[in-house]
């Protein structure tokens, strides 16, 4: 916890965010608390108790009757000491508790509700409306303070760049002979005042990384100052041990990941698989549990502690659960890895893991790589240009490039087939299933058509012959009946067939003709008919079985159920595959940010590191000689031009964020109450003016007079009018009636309307 004079000036320094001092607001008028309990704001924690329960007690409502509602020397009422009593609790709350007290003192009440209330300390509409609220003098802190840092973050390689220049003009300058490790000394107070932070976290590793890198640099630039003779495989030492920790703490952060990975599981499995696990005794017994079902609230503190030792319990965002045929054992560890990768905890210890890999991807390449080519340059005279020294750089680049394309172009359509293939996969499996089953029965309905057939038609009694002497067996028996199988008739003479032919009518002929298959458009004559269903009977033609309507209504039926049945869908699948397609649709966007984000750190890298390169072939000439400035290079200034071109806009969005700032609830009542006046300006230009005041420029023709037939009308329906208060009680029960109904009618469609409202 910070002290109280940090907290002051951290408060006059952001003061323009806190909320300001509204004189038409009542919460502007709460007393001060110390005030309000009559204590000094050095009391202890004991008196400001003691005072407390004396206040309380002289506002307890059987004490004001008592003094007939009389406090501090004032007549108040009932609500007024509530109110009041609600004050002084909430003072003492607050006094009461050292971290409240100690931001009360600081900052105030309006302070302390505000940094209290996440939903105002957070919000930026909230802030912005502080904001545009602020004085003119709170906002200029702001401006100071941004202008600062980025001053003091820019004003080390001003200085840098300012040396370098100086060293290669002709005439010099103040810098040129300036000591490097001097010059650095923005960094060094830099880098102490991150490693106080290091050191006060208590990260290790980080600090030892920081450390051997502050190393490194100071070697490079007393071998700068010619301090240090040794050459730079020496220098380089520090840099060394630098990304010998940063592989090392990848190492042990993708351990530690993997190990959180495979401890997590959710608060379900965790309650059916561990706490209410069967044990067994040594004989291999079932041990009856004392309860049937605890949850993870039933559990001790003890218990609890140990199982968050073996286990991280994940939360899992609501989802749909997978399609499932069948429910087993082994579909539910499915599901449950299916919901823990969507838990936000595997998903930072994937982010972990990642960024572990891509710390070892970075040393690989290009970090040692163009460590060692740096190093060969410079100690073994090497006159190599200094492009293909920083060829691994270019590698990476290009390579970050490629991750990038992947991202931005593939990883979004992938994040969709993924959907499409489990889609398809579940499909697949329904069909199966549906196949499996139809066959199942289709083989049924077959066996019990066979066995259908065979008691029905399996065999056919005809009589073939006439009873004669010769029939009759040795024993005297007659073979009357035949039983004949599907054999083929002996073929009659043709005499005979022509003659049944002709006998037969054409309407007849016709027929078994087109039984056959013979189309029979272009007969004519009866002769025709005959001769062609002669012809077909000696080639010994079949009939064509063809299918009833019926028969084929129904096949076209079962087949539409079968098409309906592959493609069929429940509810809970269509919710599981519609969030699946709206998660993949996030993924899909948060890759393609990802690769933009990364596009643009390439290009940024890409434009510093060519600006630097080109400065150096075109600086040295050789490993001593160094080309005289004459308009043949640029200046070192050149190469921060794409941090200074960042750094400006980032300053002019603040500052116009800070001098432009508007009330967001202001704005958009003054949008709407805008809104609203055009509205009923539009309304009241669009209304027509009253009839007085119309002037079309046509004469107006006035009514003629009625004719007799009208007057006579308007005669009749005054008589009607007037005998209507003659009518009887009874007379008037229908029309009454009536009017009810009527008047039930027009409430139900008023209600009606009020639903539809």
């Amino acid at each position: 916890m910070m002290k109280t004079y940090q907290l002051k000036f951290l408060a006059w320094v952001f003061s323009a965010f806190l909320p300001p001092d509204d004189p038409n607001s009542q919460n502007d008028e709460v007393e001060d608390y110390y005030a309000l309990l009559d204590v000094s704001k050095n009391a202890r924690a004991d008196d400001i108790k003691k005072a407390y329960r004396k206040k309380s007690l002289l506002l307890h409502p059987d004490k004001l009757r008592q003094r007939g509602m009389k406090y501090e020397g004032q007549i108040i009422t009932e609500d007024e000491a509530r109110a009041r009593f609600q004050q002084m609790k909430a003072a003492y709350d607050t006094l009461s508790d050292p971290k409240k007290r100690q931001l009360y003192d600081a900052l105030g009440h309006k302070g302390l509700d505000f940094v209290q209330n996440p939903s105002h300390a957070w919000d930026p509409h909230v802030l912005l409306g502080n904001l545009a609220k602020s004085s003119l003098f709170d906002r200029t802190k702001l401006i100071t303070l941004v202008l600062l840092f980025f001053g003091l973050v820019l004003f080390q390689p001003i200085l840098l760049c300012a040396k370098v220049d100086q060293m290669l003009a002709q005439n010099g300058g103040s810098l040129e002979n300036a000591s490097w490790v001097a010059l650095c000394v923005p960094f060094w107070l830099y880098a102490l005042f991150f490693g106080v932070l290091l050191i006060i976290g208590k990260a290790l590793f980080p600090l030892l990384q920081w450390i051997a890198f502050v190393a490194g640099v100071l070697f490079l630039t007393m071998k700068f100052d010619n301090v240090l003779p040794w050459k730079y495989s020496v220098v380089f030492i520090p840099f060394y041990f630098w990304i010998f920790f940063r592989a090392f703490e990848a190492r042990k952060q993708k351990v530690k990941a993997n190990a959180d990975m495979e401890k997590m599981v959710t608060i379900e499995y965790l309650e059916k698989y561990v706490i209410n696990e069967k044990k067994q005794d040594e004989e291999g017994n079932d041990i009856e549990a004392q309860q049937m079902h605890r949850t993870y609230n039933d559990l001790s503190t003890e218990e609890k502690d140990e199982i968050n030792e073996q286990y991280i319990i994940v939360h899992v965002p609501p989802k749909a659960s997978a399609p499932r045929e069948t429910e087993s054992e082994e579909n539910d560890m499915e599901d449950e890895l299916e919901r823990i990768e969507r838990s936000p905890e595997y998903q930072e210890a994937v982010a972990r893991h990642e960024d572990a890999d891509k710390t070892f991807t970075r040393i690989i390449v290009p970090e040692i790589p163009l460590l060692v080519l740096v190093i060969v340059q410079l100690d073994m005279g090497k006159n190599w240009n200094w492009g293909l020294t920083f060829l691994p750089l270019w590698i990476a680049l290009f390579m970050q490039c490629c991750g990038g394309c992947y991202g931005f172009c593939c990883e979004a359509s992938l994040a969709h087939i993924e959907v499409q293939e489990e889609m398809a996969e579940h499909f697949e499996k329904q069909k199966e299933a549906k196949g499996a089953q139809k066959g199942e029965d289709d083989e049924g309905n077959s066996n019990e058509k066979k066995e259908s057939d065979g008691e029905a038609g399996g065999e056919v009694p005809t009589k073939t012959d006439e009873v004669t002497a010769d029939n009759v067996g040795s024993e005297g028996k007659a073979d009357t009946d035949t039983t004949v199988t599907a054999e083929p008739v002996a073929e009659a003479p043709d005499e005979a067939i022509e003659a049944e032919v002709s006998a037969m009518g054409v309407k007849a002929i016709r027929e078994e003709l087109e039984s056959y298959g013979i189309s029979t458009t272009v007969f004519v004559e009866k002769s025709e008919f005959v001769a062609a269903l002669v012809k077909a009977r000696k080639e010994g033609k079949t009939p064509i079985q063809k299918k009833s309507e019926d028969t084929v209504n129904e096949a076209n039926e079962d087949d539409d159920i079968d098409i309906e049945e592959e493609f069929q869908m429940d509810e809970d699948a269509f919710h599981y595959y519609q969030q699946a397609e709206q998660e993949a649709e996030n993924k899909a966007t948060e890759a393609q940010s990802k690769a933009i984000a990364s596009f643009c750190s390439i290009i940024f890298q890409t434009i510093i590191a060519v600006l630097f390169v080109v400065k150096l072939n075109r600086s040295y000439a050789n490993e001593d000689e160094i080309v005289v400035d004459g308009g043949s290079s640029y200046s070192a200034f050149w190469i921060l031009f794409p941090i200074f071109l960042i750094a400006g806009i980032i300053v002019c969005c603040f500052l116009c964020a800070i001098c432009c700032a508007r009330d967001f609830d202001k704005a958009m009542s003054d949008e709407s109450g805008n809104g609203a006046n055009e509205n009923s300006n539009e309304t009241t230009d669009g209304a027509s003016p009253p009839a007085e005041s119309v002037d079309t420029g046509v004469p107006i023709t006035p009514m003629p007079p009625p004719t007799q037939a009208e007057t006579a009308a308007i005669d009749e329906s005054v008589d009607v009018v007037k005998n209507t208060s003659e009518i009887t009680p009874e007379a008037a029960a229908p029309a009454q009636t009536e009017n009810q109904t009527a008047e039930v009618a027009t409430e139900e469609d008023s209600d009606d309307m009020n639903d539809l409202d």
